[in-house]
């Protein structure tokens, strides 16, 4: 992970990058977005990819697993509680849906972009 510091207006903002072989994962102030690199795959595609998946916004230590694989969830439940620089992160559902997987296990680091909770429709 690598991180860019951007000035403006007299503020200093600075943002976490971790690349992947499909793009790049961006974090600041708690959240996260994803740059797709490769283009010619469908928006659809690349869309469903990552309102499927919740990932951590910031490197951190998975403090509670509140999910498990086959539990319902509604947009906004909490999936994942992250700790980050003494400050605690709720990792909420982007959708309604099923818990298909589990990738994180309470205790453990984990860095900015790596999957945690992977829905189902």
């Amino acid at each position: 992970m690598s991180w860019v510091t951007i000035h403006r207006d007299g503020k200093t903002h600075r943002y976490a990058v971790a690349r992947t072989r499909e793009g790049v994962w961006v974090g600041w102030s708690g959240r996260s977005t994803y740059f797709a690199a490769d283009r010619k795959s469908s928006p659809a595609a690349a869309h469903r990819a990552v309102h499927d998946d919740v990932r951590a916004p910031m490197t951190g230590k998975v403090v509670a697993v509140k999910v498990e694989p086959g539990n319902q969830v509604e947009a906004g439940d909490i999936l994942v509680v992250l700790e980050a620089m003494k400050m605690e992160y709720r990792l909420a559902a982007p959708r309604t849906g099923t818990v298909a997987a589990v990738h994180c296990r309470e205790g453990e680091l984990v860095d900015l972009g790596k999957i945690l909770v992977t829905l189902a429709e």
